[in-house]
């Protein structure tokens, strides 16, 4: 049972203990009544089942759980990834999504450097910004074909053609 991520939680929406998600899925309705794994910032991992979904603007909607009953409850799950089962969906498993390179590990071209992982995948007006992350560097590269080579699901992996400045020393917190 291979799972996908079907969204992120923004946060908070009301006193309910409703939440703002952002999800790229086109048939998101159908996760009503599933179950789903979120992912917390502490790599735990919680299953909740959705209640109710509502469309909010753009690829923003608002989640209410069977298990979360109000603003307080909210807190923990804010910024976790919900993963769910692809044939929920109805996404066989030789289809993609562009969630579904988070976690893929990027080298580049030029003498097969690795940069790092897919930590993010921004979405912008022109094209999507592919956020890499290693130890000491972030990476931000436009899903645009001169920087794009490859992107191999099979393992996870994409390769890419950098330009200087892209890659940028992390900044110590």
């Amino acid at each position: 049972m291979e799972l996908l991520i079907a969204g992120k939680v923004l946060g908070s929406h009301n006193l309910k203990g409703e939440v703002k998600v952002i999800s790229d899925l086109d048939n998101i309705e159908v996760l009503v009544g599933n179950k789903v794994i979120l992912e917390l910032a502490d790599s735990q991992q919680k299953l909740l089942t959705i209640k109710k979904i509502e469309h909010l603007v753009a690829n923003k909607w608002i989640f209410s759980f069977e298990e979360i009953k109000n603003k307080q409850d909210t807190i923990e799950i804010r910024n976790a990834n919900i993963k769910v089962r692809r044939d929920i969906v109805g996404i066989s498993e030789d289809e993609y999504l562009v969630s579904d390179m988070i976690g893929f590990k990027v080298y580049d071209v030029k003498g097969d450097e690795y940069l790092g992982e897919i930590t993010e995948i921004m979405d912008t007006t022109a094209h999507d910004i592919y956020v890499i992350e290693s130890e000491e560097f972030e990476t931000m590269i436009p899903d645009v074909d001169i920087f794009i080579k490859n992107i191999d699901f099979e393992n996870k992996k994409m390769l890419v053609d950098t330009i200087e400045g892209m890659k940028e020393p992390k900044v110590k917190k």
